[in-house]
């Protein structure tokens, strides 16, 4: 009996190990783009099937000698089987081929499948400010890069202040009077997995000119104007 439940035990883990190493990778398309899906890992040994599936049903099928490469009514004339890799290319992509794509490999399904997803591009963003108001003599202010963003999810957000390098963050920016004051304007960035998109630069009410010190200027004059005087006063001593 002990036996038996070790055996349990053991064939329970390996497929916990097997379920557990399947992969579902979300793959985003925009309305009419191509879709392409590959056989990962790939494969190094000769491809003698192939058998791609959509949602559980049938989309291309090849097994050599015996059947030759055919497509499903779906996908017929919008798509391109690769024999020798298993790639699939699914063109003119639309709304109803979002689900699940899988293949089968040498009789073999493969533990990476595709989560197709149609997403809308970003549109341009602008900047609009969050706190009730915001000028010259404000500690700090708190923007926010809008734009409307129906179906266009996953969203990254990034700011580059004046000619700074772009930095990935929220929607959201806190500028300040401390950290800020010396760039005269910021820009806001929408990106997602099919468009990006930037705003206008945005003045920063914050900032403030910085004026030359011409402090140094000012001595350096007033240490030639001795020189030129002792120069004269020596001249006159001589004479």
């Amino acid at each position: 009996m002990m036996g038996k439940l070790t055996g349990l035990c053991v064939l329970l883990a390996v497929l916990n190990v097997a379920v557990t190493e399947d992969t579902v990778t979300t793959m985003y398309f925009e309305d009419g783009d191509s879709l392409t899906l590959e056989v990962r890992p790939a494969y190094t040994t000769p491809i003698i099937n192939i058998l791609w599936k959509f949602n559980g049903n049938l989309q291309a099928e090849w097994v050599k000698d015996v059947v030759p490469l055919g497509y499903y009514p779906r996908i017929e004339g919008r798509a391109n089987l690769t024999i020798e890799t298993g790639q699939l290319i699914i063109n003119k992509m639309k709304k109803d081929d979002e689900g699940v794509y899988s293949v089968g490999i040498n009789d073999r399904v493969q533990s990476e499948s595709y989560q197709a997803k149609m997403i809308n591009k970003v549109q341009k963003p602008k900047v609009a400010l969050r706190t009730w108001t915001c000028g010259a003599e404000s500690e700090s202010c708190n923007f926010s890069c809008e734009a409307k963003t129906t179906e266009a999810e996953p969203i990254t957000y990034s700011w580059k202040k004046g000619d700074g390098e772009w930095k990935v963050s929220g929607k959201d920016i806190n500028i300040t009077s401390i950290d800020d004051s010396g760039v005269k304007n910021f820009t806001c960035r929408m990106e997602n997995p099919v468009s990006q998109e930037e705003s206008d630069p945005e003045p920063n009410p914050l900032y403030k000119e910085v004026k030359p010190d011409n402090s140094g200027a000012v001595v350096g004059g007033a240490f030639g104007v001795l020189v030129v005087l002792a120069g004269a006063v020596a001249v006159v001593w001589v004479w």
